[in-house]
């Protein structure tokens, strides 16, 4: 019996988002492993940047796409009116639209 467009064989299954055991337990074995390593890698980036200046960036270079989102480019396009609305002169020729300002 096949499968309808969108219905999944196990509606039961794993939730949409949610990572795979494999994923998720490799997570957390990282974040085991890395766990109180914060200092030894900044020890060695600063002997680093010490070194070679040029290493030190390239290094530091290669760290950011794990800590900081990756920049997309957006268009955004404004789809304004050519002319104003016909409703529009009369609003401002208004004189409850207008301050009480003294210019």
């Amino acid at each position: 019996m096949p499968f309808t467009k969108g219905e999944s064989g196990n509606p039961a299954g794993r939730p949409k988002g949610v990572a795979n055991k494999i994923t998720q337990e490799g997570r957390e074995l990282f974040i085991k492993i890395m766990d109180g390593q914060v200092e030894h890698i900044e020890a060695e980036l600063a002997l680093l940047r010490e070194s070679s200046g040029e290493k030190y960036l390239k290094a530091l270079a290669s760290l950011f796409p794990y800590f900081l989102p990756k920049m997309v480019e957006t268009q955004i396009h404004i789809n304004e009116p050519l002319n104003e609305p016909s409703w529009f002169a009369e609003v401002l020729e208004r004189e409850d639209q207008k301050d009480d300002i003294n210019v």
